[in-house]
């Protein structure tokens, strides 16, 4: 079991490079950093609350768990 700061703790910091990632390749097809930092704002936002809840739910789960 891992505690819930354990859990947001990596949720952030695998959002933080995914973020700078999707700026980065959005950025080479739109050619505008503000709708770069927009869409990747929104999308992590919304990413970050499906990661947590994913994470939750697989810590309940015990197949392939070895004691």
């Amino acid at each position: 079991m891992e505690t819930k700061l354990r859990t947001l703790t990596r949720m952030f910091s695998y959002r933080v490079t995914a973020f700078v990632m999707t700026i980065f390749w959005t950025y080479l097809f739109t050619h505008d950093i503000s709708k770069s930092v927009g869409f990747s704002g929104i999308l992590h936002i919304l990413l970050s609350v499906d990661y947590y809840f994913h994470e939750r739910i697989w810590l309940k789960i015990k197949w392939g768990k070895i004691e």
